[in-house]
Formats: structure tokens, sequence, C-alpha cells
């Protein structure tokens, strides 16, 4: 199954979106973790746990991009869906790309710095 040619140039139109939303919250993550290195010592732990939460987005994002590249490039919404290293999120989008999921799975790969 290949996309038609108008739907694989949007399809990789917003891919390219979505990558350049990731790199503005990446710009966003540096001047935070700017601001958690001066905030006081007895918040810093906090704030730097609540800051993790960008760089969560921008792998939503990362993940999000490429299930729009492969779809573009012919892949099914399955082959799609199943390259997401995000176990929660392959999850929640598996049954929307016609895959059968059995139980609950563990909570993923996300990897927080």
């Amino acid at each position: 199954m290949h996309a038609p040619p108008e739907h694989a140039q949007l399809l990789a139109a917003i891919a390219d979106e979505l990558m350049g939303v990731r790199e503005g919250i990446d710009h966003v993550e540096a001047l935070v973790s700017r601001l958690v290195r001066r905030a006081p010592a007895e918040d810093r732990a906090e704030a730097l746990t609540e800051a993790q939460a960008l760089d969560a987005l921008t792998q939503r994002l990362e993940a999000l991009s490429g299930v729009l590249r492969m779809l573009g490039n012919g892949a099914t919404p399955a082959e799609s869906v199943s390259r997401i290293s995000l176990a929660d999120m392959a999850v929640r989008l598996r049954p929307a790309a016609g895959v059968q999921t059995a139980g609950a799975s563990d909570s993923g790969d996300l990897m927080l710095f």
C-alpha cells in the first residue's frame, strides 16, 4: 500500500513541522536547564524532575514524526506504529492502526536525562 503522492508530500511536510517543533522545545529545554541551575538548592531536584517533561515531549514528537514519514513512504499503519520505540505511545496508537493488543504493556522506553 502506497500513499498517493500528494498524501506522501503532506505527511513528509507534517513530519518536518513536528521536528521543527521538537527543535524549538530543545531551545526551551536549554533555557529551563539554565534556570534550574539557578534555582535554590532545596527546589532544584523537584524543578529538574519537572523540567524532564520537556525531554518526554521531544521524544514523543520524534516518534510521531517517524510514523508520518513511514506512512508517507508507503508503510502500512500497523508497520508504522510497530516501529515506535515509546511503548506507551505504541499501545495507544495500535488500535487506530488496526493492530490488536493483548493485555497491558510495560510503561515504555522513555529516557529521561
